[in-house]
C-alpha cells in the first residue's frame, strides 16, 4: 500500500505542511516578541523617571503592561497605543526607548517636571499624532 505513494508526490506535500507549521509558529513568536519589546520599553522609560506619587508602581511583572496606569493598548494586537502620565508630578528624563513603542499614537506628559531634551528616537513613531 505504501509503495503506491510516489516520493515526487509526497515530498511537496510534506514541505508545504512544514512551511505552514513553521510560519504559524513564527507568527505567534513574533507577536510575543513585539509585545515584549513594548513591555521592556515601558520599563526602561520607568527607570528614567522620578515618580514621587508612585504612579508607575503598577509597571511590574504582576499584570499585563496593557493594564499599567497611564498605558492604553489596542484591542487587536495588544500593543501600546497611548501613554498618558499628565498631572502626576513625574520628573526625570524621557527615555530614548520611547522610540520602541512603534504603535504609539499619543503621548500626554504635560504638567509634570520632565527635564532634558525630547529624545530624537521619538521621530521613529510614524503613527504618533499627539505629543503633549
Amino acid at each position: 500500500m505504501l509503495s503506491s505513494i510516489s516520493y515526487p508526490t509526497i515530498l511537496p506535500w510534506c514541505f508545504s505542511w512544514l512551511l505552514i507549521y513553521n510560519f504559524s509558529t513564527l507568527s505567534n513568536a513574533s507577536l510575543v516578541n513585539t509585545n515584549e519589546i513594548d513591555r521592556l520599553a515601558l520599563l526602561a522609560i520607568k527607570a528614567q523617571l522620578h515618580d514621587p506619587l508612585g504612579v508607575t508602581s503598577s509597571w511590574n511583572n504582576s499584570v499585563s503592561f496593557c493594564l499599567w496606569t497611564g498605558v492604553s493598548c489596542g484591542h487587536q494586537h495588544q500593543r501600546v497605543m497611548n501613554l498618558d502620565l499628565r498631572n502626576q508630578s513625574i520628573g526625570g528624563h524621557l527615555s530614548p526607548f520611547i522610540g520602541n513603542l512603534s504603535f504609539l499614537r499619543s503621548i500626554h506628559l504635560g504638567d509634570n517636571m520632565f527635564n532634558g531634551d525630547i529624545p530624537h528616537e521619538i521621530g521613529r513613531l510614524f503613527r504618533l499624532k499627539t505629543l503633549q
